[in-house]
């Protein structure tokens, strides 16, 4: 068994009990600073729980976190024996930073940490977090694609982001960077938000467009992803974040930059909605006429994992029987390949024993199902089991 992935699957077994009692999670990214990315983040929290939902908001730039200081946020996080209890600002808003571990003489050292560290962290900020049911799991991401997003898509198969861009086209182009990145570790993108797109005037009222708008807009069009709204530079946003009080502003205040982002809170609702996966229902393959099974193989018969194999068995089944096998040699092994390569090779169904959350959502996203804990026979015997409900009978 591949030790690497061994690993892998240990550490998502360490974080189910935690992430299956979160519906939706959701990371804040943007491609460059100063974008007002950490103000998206909170409010969008925040405008989520004004709507009943539960929701939690996790900081996890571990460097430089911004969400304590914009929502007044000054106490240590209290510790039980068994868990971590995140700070309760709201009966179904909770919030953890990094920030929320440190007495007042460490808030002003820096964080020094390498990948590992990082990786770490917000494994423990998951595992270890006393979050409970939660609709939605809003996380805010340092500015770029480094190790923090990163360790996001391997620790939560199943996060999407939220990009947020502002409407300069040198923005933009970091923008791009972002949706690249999410294409390659395969995290679906709810949308794009277009932040600082028009200034609202503190006298009057009035908005002003002091940048060219639609950028954002522009970019989501082009790069097939939604777009989620435009939200205006509104200065009594930024004093409210400045003195720690976001909260109060976003409860007690009603202008065109709350309505805005209730708007935006609301498609982001609706998108997800639209998003959801499920497992695809194996008796439902069994009854097609004609279907086609997947299954890595180790010296003939099912491997431990898709990417120990030294053998591809494509099993085609019509009318209830097994048509003819075809055997090949897989040409990458790459868990973060492999999954997609055997969408395109036409599987209906994948079987084998063991499978990172990961290439399951992979699959289930694309209608491929996927059978598991099966013995180690040879694929004639496998599928003819299938074939009978002897395995994955339900």
């Amino acid at each position: 068994m591949a030790e690497k992935d061994v690993r892998k699957i240990d550490e998502e077994q360490l974080l189910k009990p935690t992430l299956s009692r979160i519906k939706h999670k959701i990371i804040v990214m943007s491609g460059k600073g100063g974008v007002g990315k950490s103000t998206v983040a909170t409010c969008l929290a925040i405008a989520l729980a004004q709507k009943g939902y539960k929701v939690g908001l996790l900081d996890i730039d571990l460097h430089g976190p911004s969400i304590p200081h914009l929502l007044g946020i000054k106490d240590l996080l209290e510790i039980t024996e068994q868990k971590i209890l995140p700070k309760k600002l709201m009966p179904n808003l909770e919030v953890v930073s990094i920030e929320c571990f440190m007495a007042d003489e460490d808030k002003d050292r820096a964080v020094i940490w390498r990948g590992p560290l990082k990786h770490s962290a917000i494994r423990q900020f998951l595992a270890d977090v006393e979050w409970g049911e939660l609709n939605y799991l809003v996380i805010d991401s340092p500015p770029g694609t480094g190790d923090e997003p990163l360790s996001v898509a391997h620790l939560i198969p199943d996060a999407k982001a939220i990009i947020v861009a502002t409407p300069q086209e040198v923005a933009l182009a970091d923008i791009r960077k972002s949706i690249s990145f999410c294409k390659h570790v395969q995290m679906d993108i709810v949308g794009l938000i277009e932040n600082m797109s028009g200034f609202v005037c503190p006298h009057c009222g009035k908005e002003i467009n002091i940048f060219k708008t639609g950028g954002g807009e522009k970019t989501a069009e082009i790069a097939r992803i939604p777009f989620l709204g435009k939200l205006p530079v509104d200065l009594s946003v930024v004093e409210a974040g400045d003195e720690g009080k976001l909260l109060e502003y976003m409860q007690n205040q009603d202008n065109s930059y709350i309505r805005a982002f209730s708007k935006i809170a609301a498609n982001v609702v609706d998108q997800l909605k639209q998003m959801e996966v499920k497992p695809v229902s194996l008796a439902e393959i069994r009854a097609r006429k004609e279907y086609k099974v997947a299954i890595p193989l180790k010296d003939g018969r099912r491997a431990d994992f898709l990417t120990e194999c030294d053998e591809l068995a494509m099993v085609h089944v019509k009318d209830g029987g097994i048509k003819k096998i075809e055997k090949m040699v897989p040409a990458e092994k790459d868990i973060a390949v492999v999954p997609m390569a055997l969408v395109h090779l036409g599987a209906d169904l994948v079987i084998t024993k063991r499978m990172k959350e990961k290439a399951k959502y992979v699959f289930y996203k694309n209608g491929v199902g996927v059978l598991l804990d099966v013995p180690e026979l040879t694929p004639e015997e496998l599928v003819q089991k299938f074939i009978s409900g002897e395995l994955g009978g339900e």
